[in-house]
């Protein structure tokens, strides 16, 4: 028999969900399974309950210790099949000026003619980046993106050599803004401004070569389409709270399959770290073959010392209409 949509445990999870902040025990008790065999999997480390009595008692007691909550419900989806059932939930928990993402999951099953549950999970999402150090395709839509973008009109075969347009962007001051609104919603944040990083670069025919923490590295072709895409960036970020500088210079690169390689992909990094917040900074090489751009202003230059490059350089603020 092939599963089906279930309005009946869709009802019941959103009654469970209603019945966390009001600290409903009673609730939790008629519509949670009283076999032994029960799990329920909170946010915590330490959250992993066997039984109903165990649940139940932790439950109750959280509720005093708990500060006033909300719990926003987004989205239910609930299937059942034969004398089994699940649902997937997700919401937003708000607790004072903090607001935390959450996914649920229970497994339901028929008890005394009733649907009731059996497991129940809480979590509250993590960035890959923060559990393995990378960033992981996530979604099918950017899987599909990695397997049809024609990536080799820009990075070209391995071990090639070519001039681009690197530009670096980077989120200043990451860590106490994460401190400030928490984990879950930070992570949404940087998810939003990489989408936005990735429409501009592609709007402007360039390639995301990496995203890197809080930053990204962008290779185009053309050095006006990099300072372009700059830009756009700068102006979608500018009514959010926080602020990105951008960094941006020609050069030789060596490509490999997925990176690009050389002293172009150091300098324009460190020209990236010698930006202030809200600041597109060019290298006078960038200057120089960007030329004259229509509504683009090339400020006076400050001489920086670049860290890990030898000798003094020009580097050129850009501002913009």
């Amino acid at each position: 028999m092939v599963a089906k949509p279930s309005p009946e445990i869709e009802a019941i999870a959103r009654r469970i969900l209603a019945a966390y902040p009001r600290h409903d025990s009673e609730t939790m008790g008629n519509l949670f399974s009283s076999d032994p065999d029960l799990r329920v999997i909170g946010n915590d480390a330490n959250e992993f309950w066997r039984g109903p009595r165990e649940f139940l008692a932790v439950f109750i007691a959280q509720s005093g210790e708990r500060p006033a909550w909300t719990l926003d419900v987004r989205e239910v989806e609930a299937f059942e099949q034969d004398q089994f059932g699940w649902a997937t939930m997700l919401s937003t928990i708000v607790s004072g000026e903090f607001a935390t993402a959450m996914r649920h999951s229970a497994l339901f099953r028929i008890e005394g003619g009733a649907w009731r549950v059996i497991q129940w999970h809480n979590s509250s999402p993590v960035p890959n980046q923060q559990l393995f150090g990378v960033d992981l395709t996530t979604t099918l839509d950017d899987l599909l993106v990695s397997v049809l973008a024609d990536d080799s009109a820009v990075l070209g075969a391995v071990g090639s050599e070519g001039t681009m347009t690197l530009v670096f962007t980077d989120i200043v001051d990451s860590t106490p803004l994460a401190d400030s609104v928490g984990d879950a919603a930070w992570a949404a944040t940087v998810r939003g401004h990489e989408e936005e990083i990735r429409r501009s670069t592609s709007a402007n025919g360039g390639t995301v070569v990496k995203f890197l923490g809080d930053g990204s590295m962008l290779a185009f072709e053309s050095a006006r389409a990099a300072v372009r895409s700059a830009i756009e960036i700068q102006r979608k970020v500018a009514d959010q709270a926080y602020n990105v500088r951008i960094g941006i210079h020609t050069g030789e690169v060596i490509r490999t399959a997925d990176d690009l390689l050389g002293l172009t992909v150091n300098k324009a990094a460190r020209v990236a770290a010698a930006a202030e917040g809200g600041e597109v900074i060019v290298s006078s090489t960038t200057r120089d073959v960007m030329g004259p751009m229509e509504g683009v202003t090339v400020r006076e230059p400050r001489i920086v010392v670049l860290k890990g490059l030898s000798d003094a350089h020009q580097i050129f603020p850009i501002s913009w209409d």
